[in-house]
């Protein structure tokens, strides 16, 4: 929460947002399977609706919710104000510029940005913009983890931030602390 400044939240509803959004990303993405994650989606609901009765926030929950994303490049790949995307076709918009730009710059991305690889980028910028921000990526190859990180990297810092490691057969520690 600490990311977001005192100009981006103006409203108390925009504060309650905030919180639901951060509440989920620290509780509910380490969630591992469907069930905890829908136990974990009612309680929190429930709790918004006891301590925060007086906003609408019902459009978030249920079983064809909105998608609530904060994000450090809403207003612009420039401009790092944490806020709110309004719509889930801004925060494509946003994206395909941004993979625009990583493009003109870089090896041509092809990448296809359906609502949970948008999701995953904002929570890759969320997490390398964290101070000791760390993440596991973990999936079958071919999947996007790396495409996806490389274009989170791109909007957090810009170009030339990007360094890969190679490992083969013969890598050791030693390649490891001069790679590091």
């Amino acid at each position: 929460m600490l990311f977001a400044k005192q100009e981006t939240i103006k409203e108390p509803d925009n504060l309650v947002k905030l919180w639901v959004h951060e509440a989920e990303r620290i509780y509910g993405d380490r969630l591992v399977n469907s069930t905890h994650l829908a136990t974990y989606k009612g309680l929190s609901f429930e709790i918004c609706s006891k301590s925060f009765a007086k906003f609408n926030l019902k459009k978030y929950f249920g079983a064809n919710p909105e998608p609530l994303v904060f994000a450090g490049f809403v207003n612009g790949l420039d401009d790092k104000s944490y806020d709110q995307f309004q719509s889930a076709d801004a925060l494509s918009a946003r994206l395909l510029e941004a993979l625009r730009e990583y493009n003109d710059t870089n090896a041509v991305m092809d990448l296809v940005l359906f609502e949970d690889a948008m999701k995953h980028v904002c929570k890759i910028t969320r997490i390398i913009n964290s101070d000791q921000g760390h993440a596991l990526l973990v999936g079958v190859g071919g999947s996007g983890k790396q495409s996806l990180s490389k274009l989170g990297s791109f909007i957090s810092f810009g170009s030339g931030a990007i360094v890969a490691i190679m490992i083969s057969s013969s890598y050791g520690l030693n390649d490891l602390k001069a790679d590091l």
